[in-house]
């Protein structure tokens, strides 16, 4: 085991370490905490992960009260790791620690030139690969027994593959196929001259090329069934699989913290950043900096799960875990409330609280009530933990450039997003949807409040019809509904600019009421509407024919 992992082998309650000011920690796959059964959230399908494996650099279980100063230090990984992983502990706080990988997991290279599809490619210098035929096959470093940790082709099986085009700033989204090449020469160490077959695509010199193995089998770090933790002022330049996962814990808090690339890099997160599944308390991410992520900046949410029998002699219940790559975790503790959810219109239409559970396998779980079960449709109505229900305030964040959304939140708690700038964001800045039938993230929220954010050239992959960079899109399935998912939004003063598509738009589906005030578009502002109640509209400044308006 490395010296980092020793240092916490043997911790205990009450102890703040302090790491060698600008030490470098470097930290193996294979060398470091091997844990299993943790299961995490939106991560690895069984077949890719079936026991909830991690390996860990920092691991902290059935602990208080302990504080981890980084003094500058750099945790560096080498492999796929899961860096910290967090079980059942109270008042963490960790702060000042840098995290890195010697081989990012997310691989780049440059086009620096493009002569007809005859095209000279330059690799990044911290990316190992080897040429195989007209083929690169991406590599980890070498493991203790000399073999890559891991080992990819370029475009084959489950890579993914992104442009991010220089002259505009934006990435772009491509077909493995169109990146398939005809030949492969090697001019020097990291630069390749190569031929496209497919000589029309869209490659031009100066863009960057990122691609990434889609399965998520670490995480960034995992924290579960945990209260009162805070990281503060941590650099983390790169992260493998999922962000920072927050799983069943009350109050977690990020501050100042900066989740960028680190230089001579475009890539710090195969996906999301922060992601806090069926937490409770106050989530705060504030003074925040991210950018290079190939999906989301926060989802915060909750999991539905499937009735799939009953039995109404002891209140009983058999729950299912739908989603493939949510599953096997504890959803359920003996005195929470669920509420009953109607498949079809993601309305609720009982309560009730949870005597006992029982785990029968990865995606099953029996639980029973303190009283009689309503009417069920059995395998269409799902159950959502009303307990396990946070607030969330995002505050002074600067989110940038991105592959996926801003901000998602499906949490019936306080929704306060503020003093943010979204720039650049693939996907709409702020997104709510809430659903029971494809992702399975519950559920609906009670009051959002977006204020005082600037929001730059966001949506502009058209990910949607019209680009909203607002959208609430809560997928109803009985298209006759005229029940509201959604309770209260409000819109107030925002900055919305640049635009890409030439005009903004604000989407909204089965919600009460909006509030849209004082905000300010640089560009005509238009709304789309499906079962909406009361929308105020208000005092909002847009151009018309280059004059300035405010619509009262």
């Amino acid at each position: 085991m490395n010296e980092l992992s020793t240092i916490f082998s043997e911790i205990t309650d009450g102890t703040h370490i302090t790491l060698e000011k600008n030490r470098i920690y470097d930290v193996r796959q294979d060398d470091s905490f091997e844990l299993e059964g943790y299961y995490c959230t939106n991560t690895a399908k069984r077949h890719e992960n079936p026991t909830g494996k991690r390996e860990a650099a920092i691991y902290i279980k059935d602990k208080s009260d302990i504080t981890i100063d980084g003094n500058g230090a750099t945790l560096l990984v080498h492999g796929k790791m899961t860096p910290f992983v967090f079980d059942k502990c109270n008042n963490i706080t960790v702060k000042n620690l840098i995290v890195d990988y010697a081989c990012p997991t997310m691989s780049e290279f440059t086009v620096v030139s493009n002569n007809d599809g005859e095209c000279v490619i330059k690799i990044n210098s911290e990316c190992l690969f080897r040429v195989e035929g007209n083929s690169i096959i991406w590599q980890g470093e070498p493991d203790k027994n000399g073999k890559p940790y891991w080992e990819d082709h370029y475009v084959l099986g489950r890579r993914q593959v992104k442009l991010l085009d220089l002259a505009t700033g934006l990435f772009r989204d491509f077909s493995r196929a169109d990146l398939e090449f005809e030949s492969i020469d090697m001019l020097d160490s990291n630069t390749l001259k190569a031929t496209l077959k497919n000589k029309n695509i869209y490659f031009p010199a100066g863009a960057i090329i990122q691609s990434r193995n889609i399965v998520r089998d670490q995480t960034g770090s995992m924290f579960q069934r945990c209260r009162d933790i805070v990281f503060e002022s941590l650099r983390i330049k790169f992260m493998h699989g999922l962000g920072m996962v927050s799983q069943f814990c009350e109050n977690v808090t990020f501050k100042n913290c900066n989740l960028m690339p680190a230089d001579g890099r475009t890539a710090a997160s195969t996906a999301d950043f922060f992601q806090f599944s069926g937490c409770k308390g106050d989530i705060l991410v504030e003074n925040c900096k991210a950018g290079g992520a190939h999906d989301d900046f926060i989802n915060a949410h909750g999991t539905h799960l499937r009735i799939i029998d009953t039995d109404t002699a002891t209140n009983g219940l058999t729950l299912r875990f739908m989603h493939d790559e949510s599953w096997g975790f504890q959803a359920f503790e003996v005195g929470d409330k669920i509420d009953f959810i109607k498949w079809n219109t993601l309305i609720p239409y009982a309560s009730a609280k949870v005597l006992s559970f029982t785990r029968i396998n990865d995606t099953d779980i029996q639980i029973t009530l303190d009283s009689a079960l309503p009417d069920i449709e059995i395998g269409k109505d799902v159950v959502e933990n009303a307990t396990w229900i946070p607030n969330l305030y995002v505050r002074n964040c600067h989110f940038g450039l991105t592959c996926g959304r801003g901000i998602l939140c499906t949490t019936r708690g306080e929704v306060i997003i503020e003093n943010n700038c979204f720039e650049k964001v693939w996907g709409p800045a702020l997104l709510i949807e809430d659903d029971c039938n494809f992702w399975f993230e519950s559920g609906y929220t009670t009051h959002v409040i977006f204020r005082n954010n600037r929001v730059i050239s966001c949506n502009y992959a058209n990910m949607y019809e019209g680009a909203p960079v607002i959208r609430y899109s809560p997928k109803v399935m009985d298209e006759s509904s005229k029940q509201f998912v959604h309770g209260k939004l409000t819109v107030t003063g925002n900055s919305f600019e640049k635009p890409v598509y030439g005009n903004h738009y604000i989407h909204l589906e089965y919600l009460r009421e909006a509030e849209i005030t004082n905000n300010s578009f640089d560009a005509p502002y238009k709304f789309e509407t499906k079962c909406t109640g009361c929308i105020t509209d208000k005092n909002n400044i847009y151009p018309l024919n280059g004059l300035l308006f405010m619509l009262k």
